[in-house]
């Protein structure tokens, strides 16, 4: 008879423990939908945590996650996270540097140890936070709450747990590179809109010149701008600027730029180009450009075709390159001042060129001269000079696009980044 009672007691006992052990996989399973739904990776620690505690059975613990090569505590409870971090596994590594490392569930019992802050540890169970590819941390529990010892259950159950949280954290991962790679495309989008609206669709027709403009865009939007002002019949202001920064932030300091040099010119027509540089960089300066890191370099020049002469401001650009019909040679037109945007007391100085028949003006942003081949040579300065030499008998419109032909040429074989968007203006005087 006590047999019989005996084997009915372990059968019970049995389908007891399957009907928990089956509630317990239903729970999981209900666990992991949660889990894995959930792309905020803080609220994803903190339901873990909880589950975690509860599934085994623990007292206290946390979730220690890798950052370079630091561990940060995530979802840390009833201790601290450098109390987790120098639990010991041995003398030269800590439990969850060694459980990440290993990658396996390390199960410490009957340690009978106290710790500075009087807690009274028994065991402990750290399992790794992990997908087949990439460990991501791991997770302590200690003591369990009713003194027993943690099962080969525990470690399954919270194994299982744990390659829910690992999918969870790399689909966040994820999911905030994707919304990284959104906000910039249509940062960039924005960008590009600012830019167009900026360029001018078509240059100003001046009786003295004809005048050719191409801005050639790479995969991020910069900070070039040109512009062509028409003052009256005799007279014209031809701009080139490039801003220091790329995107949105780009833009909007590029628009601000045009705006007050239209501005200023449409108040003051004879102004001279000098004080035109200078009315911009303070206005720049003070009002709109507030970091230290982002500035505008400006090269401005009027042209006067009653007088035949130019006179010119150089702020921080690339020097403009004239070419002397007369004398058939390129010189540089360098005289003006700093950047744009940093030094509200800044003076400016300008130059001045005399003009004739057949002379020309170029002009470009940094894209050109940095452009670089496949050895990482740049394509200079002195190979702009050389391009602007041999091919002065085209059209302007036509030599912008040759320069092109020339950048394309050298650049064979080069990786993208290697090319930054560049811009290329020419003035010929009839």
């Amino acid at each position: 008879m006590e047999t019989t009672l005996s084997i009915e007691n372990k059968y019970e006992e049995l389908e007891s423990k399957f009907a928990e052990h089956k509630a317990n996989l239903h729970d999981l399973a209900m666990m992991g939908s949660v889990i894995t739904s959930i792309h905020e990776i803080n609220s994803v620690l903190s339901v873990v945590m909880e589950m975690s505690i509860r599934l085994v059975n623990g007292e206290v613990g946390g979730i220690l996650l890798k950052d370079k090569d630091e561990l940060i505590g995530k979802a840390v409870w009833g201790v601290d996270t450098d109390f987790l971090k120098n639990l010991m596994y041995a003398e030269n590594v800590d439990l969850a540097t060694y459980c990440i490392n290993n990658g396996e569930t390390t199960v410490l019992q009957h340690l009978d140890v106290h710790s500075e802050e009087g807690m009274e540890i028994d065991s402990i169970i750290c399992s790794p936070i992990q997908t087949s590819k990439t460990c991501y941390g791991a997770l302590i529990v200690i003591n369990k709450a009713d003194g027993s010892d943690y099962t080969e259950d525990d470690k399954e159950m919270l194994e299982m747990l744990l390659s829910f949280v690992a999918v969870a954290i790399e689909n966040s991962i994820l999911m905030q590179e994707r919304l990284a790679r959104q906000k910039i495309e249509q940062e960039m989008l924005i960008a590009k809109q600012i830019q167009e609206t900026i360029l001018p669709q078509k240059t100003n027709h001046i009786a003295g010149a004809e005048i050719g403009a191409v801005y050639f865009p790479a995969n991020e939007v910069g900070g070039d701008f040109y512009d062509v002002v028409k003052l009256d019949d005799d007279t014209c202001v031809v701009i080139m600027g490039d801003v220091s920064n790329k995107g949105v932030p780009a833009a909007l300091v590029m628009s601000a730029a045009s705006a007050i040099i239209k501005s200023t010119l449409k108040q003051n027509k004879d102004i001279s180009i000098a004080e035109l540089a200078n009315t911009t960089n303070t206005l720049l300066s003070e009002e709109i450009i507030k970091e230290r890191e982002m500035f505008v370099t400006l090269f401005f020049c009027k042209f006067d075709f009653k007088k035949m002469k130019v006179t010119f401001c150089n702020a921080g650009h690339l020097p403009g390159l004239f070419w002397d019909n007369r004398e058939k040679k390129v010189i540089e037109l360098a005289v003006g001042g700093p950047i744009i945007g940093q030094f509200p007391e800044i003076k400016f100085k300008q130059g001045e060129q005399t003009i004739s028949a057949g002379d020309r003006l170029f002009l470009f942003t940094d894209g050109l001269t940095e452009a670089a081949d496949d050895t990482g040579q740049l394509f200079g300065r002195e190979r702009a000079e050389h391009v602007l030499s041999v091919e002065n008998h085209l059209p302007p419109k036509e030599f912008c696009l040759k320069v092109k032909d020339w950048i394309d040429d050298f650049t064979v074989g080069c990786a993208e980044d290697m090319v930054d968007d560049f811009t290329i203006l020419q003035v010929k005087v009839k």
